[in-house]
């Protein structure tokens, strides 16, 4: 009898312990999970965690000569649900706001219905994009854990055709000639942590480094602002491009519809024809070589060639005919100096190659057809005629001529810095002399001339010193024989030169030209850059 007393007594004990043990342990969960110190259990349990992002697909930049970014971003807004941590560590919210939460979500799309999708698959873990509208109303529920709202942004590939998603596309395969790619291939991902906020913190390496380009993108956007008026609808195809003549810096390259392959590199197309641009090159060749001199003169009414479509201009010295841009006097000019003299100085200046060392199908060489030996000379070569070039290579003849002769390579990339703004590298560009001084002296005033006297006209400023030369080409693009419309010229500006290329795809043949198209465009280019720079 006492053994069985003292057998029920010892159970007794062991119960009433178990039953205290059990009672503690009730208390203690109840105390962590709704206690004054719930929230910091809860902190503590979820540190244990690392919830990082990436919040861009991009792990540089590619800066203006400011330091503005020039890449536009499509932001895409992200909620990430982390189903262990929404449905074990959520007791201590309101369940009205958690409601709330779910039917944000599904009122944005049904699909995205969360208790549906827990019973479906209850340990995996979901990624939704919504719109803003939406992100920003699920922002005022961030305590809720186990959501994690951030913002990823994407470079704009619409814009597949600018020149900051060119550079983009050429680093990221790799293909530029300058192999800018070797300065990035050690950078890290921006990326947003949520460790220790709720609400996420940015982090960027500062040893990351970036690209800066010599692009100002004030201006850049001025300009497409101009040329995507109404005034200007008529023309799809518009594309400028200015440099710092001094430098060669790439200051702007833009165009209309940056949809369209990139009509200043050439980009998937084979070239486009120079035209009466490509006078000044032959003028060039015909001056600097001292086979002719800026006081001979030529008659374009008893020339051997009928170029000219019926208009006669007389006796004309060679500023004089390229003020007019007369097609059988530089006719006359370049059976007698010959195409070799005319491709040696085309080439010293840049025509025939690649500006930026784009892979081929971004950026054209351009090309020409030597003369055949049954004809009479170059003379569809000395009209810019049976050639075709990148239209960024005629800046560099401008540039040429600004400088007192001498070819400065243009640039697009001016330097590699790190996220703190320090310069890792700079890069030189070369330099060499093509003319003489005084040929260089001639020709600007040839260019000034063309604009107070011939068919540049309408772009005279009467306070702006501004010199061009005028085009009107034919070529074929596969179907149809079309016409384009250039202006390349000049302007000075707080005793700064700067060159200047625009140029208008498929004009009409009747009755547009370079000047009429291009002109007005560059003029209002150079009034918005005097006005605002």
């Amino acid at each position: 009898m006492n053994r069985k007393k003292i057998l029920k007594v010892r159970i007794k004990f062991i119960s009433v312990l178990f039953s205290c043990c059990i009672a503690i342990i009730i208390a203690r969960l109840y105390y962590i999970q709704l206690g004054n110190k719930s929230d910091q259990y809860v902190s503590i349990a979820l540190n244990q965690y690392n919830f990082q992002y990436k919040t861009s697909n991009l792990n540089y930049k590619v800066l203006d000569d400011s330091n503005e970014n020039l890449i536009n971003y499509k932001t895409k807004y992200i909620v990430e649900i982390k189903s262990n941590i929404f449905k074990n560590f959520n007791n201590n919210i309101e369940m009205e706001k958690i409601f709330t939460f779910i039917s944000i979500l599904r009122n944005y799309n049904e699909d995205f219905n969360l208790i549906k999708k827990f019973e479906e698959n209850p340990n995996y873990n979901f990624k939704f994009e919504v719109d803003k509208y939406t992100y920003d109303k699920l922002k005022t529920l961030e305590e809720i854990n186990g959501v994690h709202l951030y913002e990823y942004n994407q470079f704009n590939e619409n814009e597949a055709w600018s020149i900051e998603n060119i550079f983009i596309k050429e680093v990221s395969e790799k293909s530029t000639e300058d192999s800018y790619h070797e300065y990035i291939t050690e950078n890290k991902y921006p990326i947003i942590d949520f460790m220790n906020t709720k609400s996420g913190e940015q982090f960027v390496e500062n040893e990351n480094n970036n690209f800066k380009l010599t692009i100002n993108k004030e201006l850049q956007n001025g300009i497409e602002e101009i040329i995507r008026d109404e005034k200007y609808s008529q023309f799809d195809g518009i594309a400028v491009a200015i440099s710092e003549a001094s430098t060669g810096k790439i200051k702007a390259l833009t165009q209309k519809n940056e949809f369209n392959p990139n009509i200043m590199l050439g980009s998937t197309t084979v070239g486009y024809v120079p035209g009466s641009i490509f006078k000044l090159v032959v003028a060039e060749s015909a001056l600097d070589s001292g086979i002719f001199s800026q006081f001979n003169t030529f008659s374009c009414d008893n020339s051997r060639y009928d170029l000219c479509k019926g208009h006669k201009h007389g006796t004309l010295t060679i500023e004089e005919a390229l003020a007019v841009s007369c097609n059988n006097i530089f006719a006359e000019i370049g059976r007698v100096i010959g195409w070799d003299y005319m491709l040696n100085y085309a080439q010293e200046q840049g025509i025939f190659s690649r500006v930026l060392g784009f892979s081929d199908f971004r950026e054209v060489n351009g090309s020409y057809a030597e003369p055949k030996e049954y004809e009479d000379g170059p003379l569809f070569l000395s009209m810019g005629q049976n050639m075709l070039i990148e239209p960024l290579q005629s800046l560099g003849i401008i540039n040429t001529i600004l400088n007192d002769g001498v070819y400065k390579e243009l640039s697009l990339v001016d330097q590699i810095v790190n996220e703190n703004d320090e310069i890792i590298k700079s890069f030189k560009y070369d330099m060499k002399k093509v003319l003489k001084e005084s040929t260089a002296d001639v020709l600007k005033q040839m260019l000034i001339n063309t604009v107070e006297n011939g068919t540049g006209k309408n772009i005279y400023f009467e306070d702006i010193e501004t010199g061009v030369k005028t085009g009107t080409t034919e070529r074929f693009d596969g179907q149809n024989y079309v016409s384009d419309g250039w202006v390349l010229g000049y302007f000075k500006h707080r005793n700064k030169y700067y060159s200047m290329s625009v140029f208008v795809e498929n004009i009409n043949e009747e009755g547009q030209y370079g000047g009429n198209t291009a002109g007005p465009i560059f003029r209002d280019i150079v009034e918005y850059f005097v006005t605002n720079f």
